[in-house]
C-alpha cells in the first residue's frame, strides 16, 4: 500500500512539474552595452591646389656605365680519353678530346642498337661547335 501511495505522488509532481502554455522563456539582461558610435570625421578637402615644391619630380643621378669586360680567361691545354665496352649490357662508347687552349677538338663513338657505331668528330676553334656525324 505504501508503494502505491508513493508511486501515486510521485506520477502527481511530475503532471504538476510539465510547464504551462503560457510559459515565457527569461528576458537577456543587459549585462553589457556595446559602445556608441565614433563621432562624424570633419569633412576634409579633396582637392588643394598644387605648391611649387609638389611640380618638380624627384631625380635621381644615372647610373654610372659599367667598364667593358676584360679579357677573358686564357684557355688551359688538356687531352683526355674514356671508353665503355661492356659486353653483358651491349653499351659500346667513347669519348676522345683534346685542346690546346685555343682549339678543341674531339671524338664520340657509340654502339647503336642495329649494330651500327655512330661517330661524332667535332672541333672548335673559337669561332662556335662544329660536327660531323658519320655511321660505320
Amino acid at each position: 500500500m505504501a508503494l502505491k501511495l508513493n508511486l501515486l505522488l510521485l506520477l502527481a509532481g511530475v503532471c504538476l512539474a510539465v510547464p504551462q502554455y503560457n510559459y515565457q522563456p527569461p528576458r537577456p539582461t543587459n549585462l553589457y552595452t556595446a559602445p556608441p558610435p565614433p563621432p562624424p570625421k570633419p569633412p576634409t578637402q579633396l582637392y588643394t591646389a598644387p605648391q611649387a615644391s609638389n611640380i618638380r619630380p624627384k631625380t635621381q643621378p644615372a647610373p654610372r656605365p659599367r667598364p667593358p669586360p676584360g679579357p677573358g680567361m686564357e684557355g688551359m691545354p688538356y687531352d683526355f680519353t674514356w671508353g665503355v665496352d661492356d659486353s653483358n649490357s651491349g653499351n659500346s662508347f667513347s669519348h676522345v678530346e683534346n685542346s690546346d687552349g685555343q682549339t678543341t677538338q674531339g671524338e664520340y663513338r657509340v654502339l647503336l642498337p642495329d649494330g651500327r657505331t655512330q661517330v661524332v668528330t667535332f672541333y672548335d676553334n673559337g669561332g662556335g661547335f662544329n660536327a660531323e656525324v658519320t655511321y660505320i
